[in-house]
């Protein structure tokens, strides 16, 4: 019997009988189906974002890459991190109220804040990062606001292979709203590349927390730095966010050679991770080995956490008094601290004592770890029997200009008044992130004050204003301090304050904060 279809699904146009509208069916169900496949294809992308890491319906502002969040919120969407929910509802509630204090013509802006939620080299510090942008953003709205700020958040999760922070960096670009971003996160080669994109659509960009040499305008030429030790592949030794490009952290040179006014010795040792791929790291070990002669390197293994104890008896085998530079990234410092304790402890340290100077990033022991066994960690170091009998000392460089209100800061006041205000606890600000996040968004806002509110902004005008925070006269007061840039885009500042970390009560069950005094060159002051 002949079949009433061609193909299987396609009605014959022979067939004599009358031809009944199920006959179509078929053919109807295929071509649908064809349909659906070739809309799936070409719009994948757009499907697969509507359908996941989103706080409502249809929003493809947020999606999911490897494995976790990314993308845009404009608050209170948290990315699925309920650590930073109540800065988000901070800063949503912000946005909605951002014009109550403002002058009633001014008219608004968009800044966006591009960070890293969940990379592992920020700890709980990413949290106080988020803070200190909600804190400048509610002092930006306060007295004296021209154009009322709303902050869009951009995470681009952790950094890896997988990472999407080009396209997240993309998403916000293509914001027409957004005038500057504030934040962009660690010193990293995708950072280098956001920085360049953001800059190729004329954003100007505040950097809260970059400290590694070549993240600048020029690469750091005044510095004259060096590369070889680093990954082939870079960019950023040619300079990064040309002309747009500004950072508020002190550099690891100018770190480097304020630690050597401190400890006017030369170190024993110089602790390095292997490998080049940090430009954290490579580019401060040449800056080490300029100032104070060919130091011998003692490398651990940055992703097999028993390496660090054995780098300590190695520091601990020589007898006498040991100075070792630690330029290694602060998520192993309390293990090596602790390590080099234990040794005191058991009798297998021949040091007479063994002081650990590190550059800024060490500052993450004062922070609370979201890690339980990190955290477990940072407690016994900062607890240490040898860091309370001055046998173990503990010395780093400050990434802000400063973790106290001083004589020349008085715009510390005003920060720790925003935050308090905002709900947050001060004792977050003591890693530094926090300063940093809120003078970033800070010099984005005096820049915004130089404007006419009764105007929309350009983002032109914005990155003119900031560079032109370039003398004393016409400096940011930031909490840190005055806040000014050179040509590079560098803060103009070679007093980076370095202080001593003391030991914390054995006692409370509160988080611990660890107990600093700022040292002077010649003088490391006892605890």
């Amino acid at each position: 019997m002949t079949s009433r279809y061609y193909f299987g699904f396609v009605p014959r146009p022979d067939r004599s009988l009358p031809r009944p509208w199920t006959d179509w069916l078929r053919l109807f169900l295929v071509a649908a189906l064809v349909f659906v496949a070739s809309g799936v294809a070409v719009f994948k992308e757009d499907l697969h974002r509507l359908v996941t890491c989103n706080d409502g319906w249809p929003d493809t502002a947020a999606w999911s890459a490897g494995g976790e969040c990314v993308g845009l919120s404009d608050a209170p969407y948290d990315f699925e991190h309920d650590a930073f929910a109540p800065a988000l509802h901070v800063i949503d509630e912000q946005n909605r109220a951002a014009a109550d204090r403002c002058a009633p013509d001014g008219t608004p802006v968009v800044v966006g804040v591009l960070m890293t939620m969940t990379d592992r080299e920020t700890g709980g510090r990413a949290v106080h990062e988020l803070e200190g942008i909600a804190a400048g953003q509610r002092r930006a709205n306060g007295t004296g606001c021209l154009h009322p700020m709303r902050l869009v958040v951009a995470n681009i999760g952790a950094y890896g292979e997988d990472n999407d922070g080009l396209e997240v960096a993309q998403a916000l670009a293509d914001r027409p709203d957004v005038v500057a971003v504030a934040g962009l996160g660690l010193s990293r080669q995708r950072s280098a590349e956001i920085a360049d994109l953001l800059a190729g659509a004329k954003i100007p960009m505040v950097s809260d927390l970059i400290t590694a040499e070549g993240f600048d305008q020029t690469g750091s030429a005044a510095d004259h730095p060096a590369f070889d030790t680093c990954s082939p592949d870079i960019t950023y030794s040619r300079g990064i966010g040309k002309d747009y490009f500004y950072r508020v952290a002190y550099r690891n040179s100018v770190q480097i050679d304020r630690l050597a006014k401190i400890i006017t010795a030369r170190p024993d040792f110089v602790m390095v991770p292997n490998g080049g791929s940090d430009p954290y790291t490579c580019t401060s070990l040449p800056m080490v080995q300029r100032r104070f002669g060919d130091v011998t390197k003692v490398r651990f293994d940055a992703d097999e956490a028993s390496t660090v104890p054995q780098t300590a008896k190695r520091l601990c085998s020589s007898a006498k008094d040991v100075t070792v530079m630690y330029i290694a990234r602060g998520r192993d410092l309390a293990r090596l601290l602790f390590s080099i304790d234990e040794a005191f402890s058991s009798g297998q340290c021949a040091a007479t004592s063994v002081t650990v100077v590190s550059t800024s990033d060490g500052e993450r022991i004062r922070a609370q770890e979201d890690n339980p066994a990190l955290e477990d960690l940072r407690g016994k170091a900062l607890r240490a029997p040898s860091l309370a009998n001055g046998r173990l000392r503990a010395l780093m460089a400050l990434v802000p200009g400063a973790d106290r209100q001083r004589a020349d800061n008085p715009g510390f006041a005003d920060l720790v008044a925003s935050f308090t205000e905002a709900g947050f606890d001060a004792a977050h600000l003591d890693d530094g992130w926090g300063v940093n996040a809120y003078d970033s968004v800070t010099t984005i806002s005096e820049a915004l004050r130089t404007l006419p509110a009764n105007r929309p902004v350009q983002r032109s005008e914005v990155n003119t204003a900031i560079s032109g925070f370039s003398s004393v006269e016409q400096a940011v007061r930031g909490a840190g301090g005055p806040i000014t840039f050179d040509n590079s885009g560098n803060r103009v500042d070679d007093h980076t304050p370095v202080v001593r970390i003391c030991p914390v009560s054995t006692r409370g069950d509160q988080p611990l904060r660890a107990r600093t005094l700022p040292a002077e060159p010649g003088a490391i002051p006892p605890c």
